[in-house]
């Protein structure tokens, strides 16, 4: 064989090779991209949910700071002090009555 005859068979199996890696190649970054999107969603995703329970701290937050936490627990366990109201105007309709 001649130099010349080998050096084109090599020249053409080089470019079948180079041809098949970049297709290769274009096909893993296909692929690659399309995780890139979905992780991208999935961040937007996180981050809308993070501004959410950002607000959702911030309220409770204020919650606990602007308003008489202890007050509401202390009303909650043990109920209000209110003695006037329905009881007490029965009772005395009663009296009245009687």
């Amino acid at each position: 064989m001649s130099d010349v005859l080998e050096a084109n068979i090599f020249f053409f199996i080089t470019s079948l090779a180079v041809v098949a890696f970049t297709v290769l190649l274009c096909m893993v970054l296909y692929h690659v991209l399309k995780i890139v999107k979905s992780i991208r969603v999935i961040i937007e995703r996180i981050e809308a949910g993070s501004e959410v329970i950002a607000e959702d701290a911030a309220h409770l937050r204020t919650y606990f700071t602007e308003t008489s936490f202890v007050a509401h627990v202390i009303r909650a366990f043990f109920g209000r002090k209110d003695t006037s109201g329905k009881k007490s105007s029965r009772r005395a309709r009663k009296n009245t009555d009687s």
